[in-house]
């Protein structure tokens, strides 16, 4: 059973870069046209720290690359340590699991990409990416897709037209609630689980002691 992924970037981003050329495995046309009319609402910042934005999106491609999984950071990223796995669990995670992002699409987690600062929130950028993602999406061959993006990056995809079957993963307490509090470290660590126990049958997904207090809730669409 072949499980793919779709996961969100981070807003942090490390600043470092290392190599010259960005290597993608999606050739996407990218929102150069949205990225030039931005403004501080889009962007989430004011007075300096928006200059320092427009003045990186208007430098971006004479700018170095890095990794994805190491340029994204902040909780989600630092929960699953990536570093930190062995070499069958980044494996794994490399040819199991997707990025979601404003700039670039679709991206994987080896792909190199400059440092950058678009939000998904950005007037029309969802809009920009909706029939180019589930274009890719319906080529990738596997069993189920598993979404764990936030209401924001849903926003990109047309679930209605996906081929394959979805498979949404709710975090829920114990007491039936939904989990709210820290769920992006809950969720990682999630993750981090399934790359480790290399996890390919999704029925396998109720039975990770990922935390002593929390369960989850499998909805997978028709």
């Amino acid at each position: 059973m072949k499980i793919v992924f779709l996961i969100p970037p981070s807003e942090a981003k490390l600043s470092s870069s290392f190599y010259k050329k960005e290597e993608l495995s999606f050739a996407f046309e990218k929102p150069f046209s949205i990225i030039k009319n931005v403004n501080e609402k889009d962007l989430n910042c004011t007075w300096k720290r928006f200059e320092e934005a427009l003045k990186l999106n208007k430098t971006i491609e004479k700018s170095d690359t890095i990794e994805s999984i190491k340029r994204y950071i902040w909780v989600m990223y630092k929960s699953i340590n990536y570093d930190n796995f062995e070499d069958s669990s980044k494996k794994y995670f490399n040819e199991n699991f997707l990025i979601l992002s404003g700039m670039y699409g679709i991206l994987r987690p080896l792909d190199k990409i400059w440092n950058y600062k678009l939000p998904i929130e950005t007037k029309d950028l969802a809009k920009f990416w909706k029939t180019k993602i589930i274009y890719e999406l319906n080529k990738i061959d596997c069993d189920y897709i598993v979404d764990l993006l936030p209401d924001s990056y849903k926003k990109m995809i047309n679930f209605n037209e996906i081929n394959t079957k979805v498979i949404r993963i709710n975090f829920i307490k114990n007491n039936g609630k939904k989990v709210s509090h820290w769920v992006k470290k809950i969720k990682w660590e999630w993750i981090k689980d399934i790359c480790e126990k290399w996890i390919n049958d999704y029925k396998k997904f109720w039975k990770l002691d990922y935390s002593n207090e929390k369960l989850i809730d499998v909805f997978i669409t028709s």
